[in-house]
């Protein structure tokens, strides 16, 4: 499958990370949210008809009911807000300022002047992620940061799709905003579930290739195992994209206060096309445990706005036998109903999240700082209302339905739902005795300051290793310091430690390493000049969805960075076609190219002549790309004896598709093992391209089984 193009090329946009993280000011009781055996305690804001709140309310005008059962209140404050520190309102930026110029710099704020913090996640990890509400949530974004930002305020913009600690910090500092905002993009989804291309729906295939009598593309039982495959793919992305979220909450758990997060996505489905419950419902009810007990508060926003769910588009090819049978599943009216229950399946999600966490769920708008700005006005305050639980609280460890009503009927009470009956000590870690800012690091998707970590994981399988997660973390070579040791050579001290955590996040895997490199000077330029790359495989045993965790310190700086990534490993005992990561590098003028290698975190760290390596990933213009990649589980022809594959190749610019290439017959050769196909392709880059991010998309096709799968990577042109 030797694929050689050259192509014009067009820049896309990646996420930058902010350089400060400062807390919240402190109100009375720091805890909000407290589930004990001696008392259950929670936040509640009360708002007129007007959505205005009401503030000087008594505890005796409450009522409290666990479980419908009423409960006496032996603790009630109402906690007021930092406010804003200025008198005037910021001014919008306007319209016809020079889009070059800077702006003014932030506010140098401590934390006993800071006000709001802000959280802002952006769902473009699960494999309903549209084009549309990318456009829309950068637009949304960056208005309200240029329009309705306090001085005062701290923000993070954090994406499902980079992993839970590809995690900006918490900044004032509205340039750093900007930059991040206009860097979010659409990418074309990975894995099994990557036939979308953007838009709300899969186009609906026909399974009657030329009209009525025809012999069907697709039997019952195939398409039945074809859907099954997808939700399997699309559950396994949402459990993903729940456990980043899972990451931010555990961060949050460290700031005092209501925190409050605005979630933007295109759904989280609960269900299988059948009605049945995923297994990300479960995680989905653990995060809202965990969110309540951090009082967090999640504002949920369906970001494909105004849209008709059973909308018939062109690229539809519509069963033309709806005139006979008109519950044909690919028949206008059975496509029509389909998209409208997705629709609301995808809802269930973002209600539940919402509503479970005594936040708002918005829909129905084209641009959302509206919805911010609806959620921030009730945000002035909150009352803390308290009561000791019935013994019997915590023996069944159930669910524990929470009410809180005021006495005033035309009043709104807006609260959390309730808790898990755990105790906030059931439900804490045992605390780590060793290095806890490297643990803190892993566990939390705050660090204290900034190494600028860039972390490549992807799912490998040996036969006689088994299955494992193979990471390659890069270390800007600008932000290493070196010591001067003996003999006049130069010393740099690493401190590592990595996890790898599954569904539920319970820790299968880590390791903990400090590792001294000691080099003459010319050595220590060259690491400035190109950085290092540190790679470790970490052996994983059974299938699911984990994630990667790294936290590294220069010991000599003191430093700290982390990074993580989601991944997939599948069984491919079941047979199921699966593709790895991709890993791209410079070809050299022999025509060979670098590919990442098995390694042990022992190994530690290994210098790199130059950025073009998988790690990496900047290249010059003229270069030529090679990707290599490992199919497994094709399907073989009786005939041939051999696979019968197709190769698609794309690119992206902006989440725009600006180059798509045609699906070409694979030639497989050389190949010891059918059952994993080891191959590669090329890619040249023309002189004329634009410096700039770029992704690179593969899919491979098994023509024997019509199935797809694809994997993506992201690459920078530099000068």
């Amino acid at each position: 499958m030797k694929v050689f193009f050259s192509i014009l090329l067009f820049s896309i946009l990646l996420l930058l990370s902010s350089p400060i993280f400062a807390q919240q000011t402190s109100p009375e009781d720091d805890g909000v949210v407290k589930i004990t055996t001696n008392l259950v305690q929670l936040d509640a804001i009360i708002t007129d008809k007007n959505g205005n709140q009401v503030t000087n309310l008594k505890a005796d005008e409450f009522e409290i009911f666990q479980d419908g059962k009423p409960q006496k209140i032996t603790n009630f404050s109402y906690i007021k807000l930092p406010t804003q520190t200025t008198t005037s309102e910021p001014k919008p930026i306007a319209e016809n300022k020079d889009k070059n110029a800077p702006l003014p710099p932030p506010v140098n704020i401590n934390p006993a002047s800071a006000g709001r913090i802000l959280t802002f996640i952006i769902d473009d990890g699960n494999c309903t992620v549209s084009q549309v509400g990318m456009t829309a949530s950068r637009q949304s974004l960056e208005k309200f940061v240029k329009e309705q930002m306090q001085p005062n305020d701290l923000i993070a913009i954090y994406r499902t799709r980079s992993g839970s600690s590809m995690l900006q910090q918490y900044t004032s500092d509205k340039s750093t905003l900007l930059q991040t905002i206009r860097k979010i993009r659409w990418y074309p989804p990975q894995g099994s579930c990557s036939t979308s291309d953007g838009s709300f729906f899969e186009r609906s295939r026909s399974n009657s290739p030329s009209g009525i009598g025809t012999s069907p593309i697709e039997s019952d039982e195939a398409r039945k195992r074809r859907e099954a495959g997808e939700d399997f793919a699309l559950n396994n992305q949402i459990v993903g994209v729940i456990g980043v979220i899972n990451y931010i909450v555990r961060g949050l758990d460290r700031v005092p206060g209501r925190k409050v997060v605005f979630f933007l996505s295109d759904g989280i489905p609960f269900r299988t096309r059948d009605g049945k419950f995923l297994s990300s419902s479960d995680v989905m009810r653990d995060l809202t445990d965990s969110a309540n007990r951090a009082s967090v508060v999640f504002n949920t926003i369906d970001v494909r706005g105004v849209f008709d769910p059973g909308f018939i588009e062109a690229k539809d090819e519509v069963d033309v036998s709806e005139a006979i049978d008109p519950v044909r599943p690919s028949g206008t009216s059975q496509i029509a109903a389909n998209r409208q229950r997705a629709t609301a399946n995808s809802q269930d999600g973002l209600f539940f999240l919402a509503n479970e966490t005594g936040g708002r769920f918005f829909q129905g708008s084209n641009s959302f700082d509206g919805s911010f700005q609806k959620a921030l006005s009730q945000e002035s305050g909150y009352y803390l209302i308290g009561y000791e639980p019935e013994e019997e609280t915590f023996k069944g460890k159930s669910f524990n339905k929470i009410e809180i009503k005021v006495k005033r009927p035309e009043l709104k009470v807006i609260s959390r739902s309730g808790f898990i009956g755990k105790s906030d000590t059931e439900k804490a870690q045992k605390p780590r005795t060793a290095d806890s800012d490297l643990y803190q690091a892993i566990i939390a998707p705050l660090p204290k300051s900034g190494l600028n970590l860039r972390l490549t994981a992807f799912f490998g399988n040996t036969i006689s290793g088994g299955n494992f997660v193979r990471s390659l973390i890069n270390l800007s070579g600008n932000e290493i310091t070196f010591t001067d040791d003996s003999n006049g050579s130069k010393k740099a001290v690493f401190d590592v430690i990595a996890v790898t955590l599954d569904e539920k996040n319970q820790v299968i895997d880590e390791f903990n390493k400090t590792h001294t490199l000691k080099v003459d000077e010319n050595t220590a330029k060259l690491i400035k000049q190109n950085g290092l790359v540190y790679s470790a495989d970490v052996p994983i045993k059974n299938d699911g969805t984990y994630n990667l965790r790294v936290a590294m310190r220069d010991a000599n700086s003191k430093l700290l960075g982390s990074a993580g990534q989601s991944i997939s490993v599948p069984n491919l005992k079941k047979g199921e076609l699966f593709l790895s990561g991709m890993s791209i590098s410079e070809v050299d003028a022999k025509g060979k190219f670098v590919s990442p290698s098995m390694t042990k975190p022992e190994n530690g760290f290994v210098y790199v002549s130059s950025k073009s390596v998988p790690a990496v990933r900047q290249f010059k213009k003229g270069m030529i790309l090679a990707y290599s990649y490992t199919l497994y589980n094709p399907k073989i022809d009786k005939v041939t004896n051999l696979p019968n594959l197709a190769t698609q190749v794309n690119l992206y610019r902006d989440g725009i598709l600006v180059s798509q290439g045609s699906f070409e017959k694979a030639k497989i050769e050389n190949q010891p093992d059918l059952t994993r196909i080891n191959d590669f392709g090329y890619l040249r880059i023309n002189e004329a391209v634009p410096v700039g991010d770029y992704a690179l998309q593969l899919i491979v096709k098994d023509l024997q089984t019509n199935q797809t799968v694809s994997q993506s990577i992201d690459f920078e042109v530099v000068n």
